[in-house]
C-alpha cells in the first residue's frame, strides 16, 4: 500500500467516525419525590412520603400518603444486623414476607407496626415473578388472618435475591395495588 492509499483510508476512516452518532444519554432521573433504597430509586405518588429511619424503628422504610402510616416498605436486607436471626423472604413458608423469626402482626394503613394484632395465619394465594423496574422479583400475596378479624387482609411481597431488596404491601385491596403496580413499573436502578 502506498503513502496516498494509507493517507485516504486514514481520512475516509476519520470522517466516518466524526458522522457517527453519539451514544444516547441515559434517560433522566425522575424528578418529584422519591425513596433511594440501595440502589432502587422509587418514584412516590404525589402527597406519599418515604421514611428511611423512625425515632422508635417500627415506621423504618416505609412509604405514607394521606392517613395511612405505613401502606408499604421497601427495605435493603444487606443493612439488616447481622447478629439479629433473619428469615430471608420466601413464597415457601406461610409469612414468607415477614424476615423476623416470631409472629408477625398485621400491618394494614390503618393498623401501623407497634399498633397490629398478631398474625394467626397466613395462606399463599399468588405466586411467581413480577416486575420492579427493569428487573424480575419474587412475588407472593398471601391472605393474612388476624387475631383482631377487622385487621384481616392481604400482603403482597417483591424480593429482588441479589440485590436484598424486599418490597411489602400492607392492606391489599384493588385502588392500592394498581398504584403499587405503576409505583413499581417506573423504578430504577444504579
Amino acid at each position: 500500500m502506498s503513502f496516498r492509499h494509507l493517507v485516504l483510508v486514514v481520512a475516509i476512516a476519520l470522517g466516518v467516525a466524526g458522522c457517527s452518532t453519539p451514544a444516547p444519554a441515559p434517560p433522566p432521573a425522575p424528578s418529584g419525590p422519591h425513596a433511594t433504597v440501595g440502589s432502587l430509586r422509587l418514584p412516590l405518588p404525589p402527597g406519599a412520603a418515604y421514611t428511611e429511619h423512625s425515632p422508635d424503628g417500627l415506621l423504618d422504610g416505609c412509604i405514607s400518603e394521606g392517613t395511612a402510616v405505613c401502606e408499604a416498605r421497601v427495605l435493603d436486607l444487606r443493612k439488616a444486623d447481622p447478629e439479629a436471626p433473619i428469615n430471608l423472604p420466601s413464597t415457601k413458608r406461610p409469612f414468607g414476607w415477614y424476615t423476623g423469626t416470631d409472629l408477625p402482626t398485621c400491618i394494614t394503613p390503618a393498623s401501623p407496626p407497634g399498633k397490629a394484632a398478631p398474625a394467626t395465619g397466613s395462606t399463599l394465594v399468588d405466586s411467581g415473578f413480577a416486575p420492579i423496574g427493569p428487573k424480575k422479583a419474587e412475588y407472593g400475596r398471601w391472605k393474612v388472618t388476624c387475631e383482631n378479624s377487622a385487621q384481616n387482609n392481604q400482603v403482597r411481597m417483591w424480593w429482588l435475591p441479589t440485590s436484598r431488596i424486599l418490597v411489602v404491601q400492607y392492606g391489599s385491596f384493588p385502588g392500592w395495588d394498581a398504584k403499587m403496580d405503576n409505583l413499581l413499573a417506573g423504578a430504577t436502578f444504579s
